[in-house]
């Protein structure tokens, strides 16, 4: 199936439905959710997702792993998909939450050709269906989720900070800002994420910087962006997180 709406096919009988769409250069899809499991693969294109519990940003060739009934927020840029739609009771992960999955070439070229068989009476469509769902059960996991904090006031600067960015902001402005001292904000933060408000912010500012450099912009105009000093201190950092400097990223998109 090609450009057509989930929600007018969602409650067919098949077990999987599987829906390609090209989007736009910048689109967003405002929080919704689905009935069905939703895999979505983008062959080109940054993806990033928002849901309540947190933010994940998927490359080219990675897929997001979205459970059924999953409020959810996408921001695509130019971005190509193909959507599985799997019924909850053919789950093939345990996993509730979501996750970023590596694509393998097998995986990638199955899912490609799925949107052409949606025959619910066709063996050999079948037949491509288990197969996925045979690789989608054993395809790894990428580390590529933002978690949000759960108290609503450091929630809320969180979600500021994710639409305006700055490596410098600390944690002892935060703590004054919301009348906490520094000690108690830095425990409760890492309780309710799982990680120091630094390191958070960190990931933050690189996985954000993945939506800009698929954009084109250079390194030195994202660096100021976060407010680094200087470019150097910016990928020492992006290397520190994903374990490759910015602009060998940048040429994997390629």
């Amino acid at each position: 199936m090609k450009q057509i709406s989930i929600h007018s096919v969602e409650h067919l009988e098949q077990k999987i439905l599987a829906i390609e769409t090209q989007y736009a250069a910048h689109t967003v899809l405002e929080m919704h959710t689905h009935q069905r499991i939703q895999l979505l693969y983008g062959a080109q294109g940054v993806i990033h997702v928002e849901t309540p519990q947190g933010n994940w940003i998927i490359p080219p060739e990675r897929a997001v792993w979205i459970p059924a009934h999953t409020p959810h927020q996408l921001t695509l840029f130019n971005v190509k998909t193909c959507s599985l739609y799997i019924q909850p009771e053919y789950s093939p992960r345990p996993s509730q939450q979501c996750e970023v999955l590596s694509i393998t070439p097998l995986l990638r070229q199955l899912l490609l050709k799925a949107p052409e068989l949606n025959d619910p009476h066709s063996l050999y469509a079948t037949q491509i269906f288990d197969l996925i769902l045979s690789e989608l059960k054993i395809a790894s996991s990428i580390a590529l989720h933002l978690p949000l904090p759960q108290t609503p006031l450091i929630l809320e600067i969180c979600q500021k900070f994710l639409k305006n960015p700055n490596i410098h902001l600390s944690p002892e402005h935060i703590a004054t800002s919301i009348f906490m001292s520094e000690r108690h904000f830095s425990r409760l933060f890492k309780n309710e994420v799982g990680m120091s408000f630094s390191k958070w912010r960190q990931h933050a500012c690189v996985l954000l910087s993945l939506e800009k450099i698929m954009q084109g912009q250079s390194i030195q105009h994202i660096a100021y962006h976060f407010g680094f000093q200087n470019p150097a201190a910016f990928s020492t950092m992006f290397h520190r997180v994903l374990g490759q400097s910015p602009s060998q990223y940048a040429k994997s998109l390629h």
